[in-house]
């Protein structure tokens, strides 16, 4: 057994996990209790992103020695891996105790502590690493969005700075791209535009080949309205890493060209997305291509009112004969898209009346002022601009009002609040898709929304309709405006400060016209 764990061992030292997790498994064929076996095979696991297992075999170990600091720590790895921050935190807690004390464990636990909102706690632990390795790079990266998040700004820019001339040359790119995305976004967070876009090219200076601080470029020159660059910088997002690779025919229109041919339109990113660009389609028809839209299942049927469109299909289904094919969101790019040349004649989506009778039916007679409103869209755009939906109450209280929820979605802890208080009708069970969606928004005199793709159904469908913005918001909507030349029937309600719901909601009670 000794030269088969230092076989694997070996294994390990020169990075072949294979080798190593084969060996160990043979080990622990012929002694399921061999400790340093289930360890460093769920240390590979955990690092081969098999996190479960990870924690299985690391659990085992730890049951056979629960006082080896090391293997408390790599079970703490395994446990963050599964997102069990709490159990992560204690284990680095105790490994702490009994005698591990380098910079990566206070890493590890201050990034346990953050993600369980201990930002000062977190904070500690990153400072305390430092101390101890004035050069462990992740600990003071992790330190500076510590701070950016506990709102101490001044100290996260210093970080940053520091951090950024103390990166080698040989940094990997997912090191640069979390710097460029935290440094930007520090820099947005203040309404700093200007100096997230300085940051930003000269981390593309340094590293030239890295494209995803050109991609945070992009953003930040779109959010200045700066579209001519931006819209071009735009098109390097299909190299950063969480991102969908391009169809393998994908290319930019040159509008000279598509007379005449068949241009097939792709699907790209979110549904709001997708909502917002189908203006598009019109114009380009009007150059005589024969358009043919490929959009997700829960847009096809109000893809399909869209006279200027031959055929629709589904986002999994084969590809339509074409020509040409472009994604939908490098249309403004085609187009030269610029804040005069915006195509904003609404309303360029149109409901199905079938889905609108059938809405109608379900609501019968209105007895007052029908509001819908949005407090969170998908749990992938939660962190963005979701709130709870308590923080709506000043709203819903106002009287001689009936609100409706718009989302299909209801998160559990915001359900236990509508139930509590019964003052928003939710309508679940008729939304199968955005037709449906559309048709209840039709039945609204308004509706409010924080950035989601309801808010692009009710501008496109040229309904009244109010955005509640954070702080920070998404590219599209600009700075320090209250209205959006996308959608002339909508305005929009900004976060004072970040955080700050409580804020909007004050300024859209103010503003009811009813």
């Amino acid at each position: 057994m000794t030269q088969a764990i230092e076989e694997a061992a070996r294994h390990y030292a020169a990075g072949d996990l294979a080798s190593t997790a084969r060996v160990c498994l043979g080990i622990l064929e012929t002694d399921p209790r061999h400790c340093d076996a289930l360890h460093l095979l769920g240390v590979v696991c955990t690092r081969l992103g098999q996190r479960a297992d990870g924690v299985s075999y690391l659990s085992r170990a730890a049951a056979l020695r629960p006082e080896d600091p090391r293997l408390l720590s790599n079970l703490g790895n395994a446990f963050g891996g599964v997102r069990r921050f709490d159990q992560a935190a204690a284990l680095y807690q105790r490994a702490r105790e009994l005698g591990l004390h380098e910079a990566p464990l206070l890493n590890n636990l201050g990034l346990a502590l953050l993600a369980l909102d201990r930002i000062e706690e977190a904070t500690g632990c990153f400072q305390e690493a430092l101390r101890l390795d004035p050069t462990h790079s992740a600990s003071l990266y992790n330190l500076a969005r510590a701070r950016a998040e506990a709102g101490s700004f001044q100290e996260a820019e210093a970080d940053f700075r520091r951090l950024q001339t103390a990166l080698p040359a040989d940094t990997s790119a997912e090191r640069v791209t979390d710097v460029a995305n935290e440094f930007a976004r520090l820099y947005m967070r203040q309404e700093r535009p200007e100096d997230a876009l300085a940051v930003l090219r000269a981390l593309t200076a340094r590293w030239p080949d890295i494209e995803v601080p050109r991609w945070n470029e992009a953003l930040v020159l779109l959010t200045l309205g700066r579209y001519a660059e931006g819209w071009a910088a735009y098109e390097s997002r299909w190299l950063a890493p969480e991102h969908d690779a391009p169809h393998p025919h994908h290319a930019v229109l040159d509008l000279g060209q598509v007379a005449g041919k068949r241009v097939l339109v792709k699907e790209e990113q979110g549904r709001g997305d997708v909502i917002q660009c189908l203006r598009y389609l019109r114009p380009l028809a009007a150059r005589g291509a024969r358009v043919s839209l490929s959009v997700y299942e829960d847009l096809v049927p109000l893809a399909l009112e869209i006279p200027e469109v031959e055929q629709v299909t589904t986002a999994d289904a084969p590809d339509v004969e074409h020509d040409l094919l472009t994604s939908i969101m490098s249309l403004p790019l085609a187009f030269r898209t610029g804040l005069a040349a915006i195509p904003d004649a609404v309303p360029y989506l149109r409901t199905p009346a079938s889905r609108v009778a059938r809405m109608r039916q379900h609501l019968g007679p209105a007895h007052g002022p029908r509001v819908g409103v949005v407090w969170s869209g998908s749990a992938r755009s939660h962190q963005r601009s979701a709130m709870n939906a308590a923080a709506l109450e000043p709203l819903l209280h106002r009287p001689g009002l009936a609100f409706h929820c718009l989302q299909k979605e209801i998160r559990a802890q915001d359900r236990v609040w509508l139930e509590g208080g019964g003052v928003v009708v939710t309508h679940e069970a008729m939304l199968r898709d955005f037709a449906d969606t559309a048709a209840l928004i039709e039945a609204m005199d308004l509706v409010i929304s924080i950035d989601t793709a309801v808010a692009h159904l009710a501008g496109a469908l040229a309904r009244p309709v109010w955005i509640m913005l954070p702080f920070d918001p998404d590219w599209r909507w600009l700075l320090g405006r209250g209205d959006t030349p996308w959608y002339p029937t909508a305005r929009l309600f900004r976060q004072a400060a970040p955080g700050d719901w409580a804020g909007v909601v004050r300024a859209v009670v103010a503003a009811l016209p009813f």
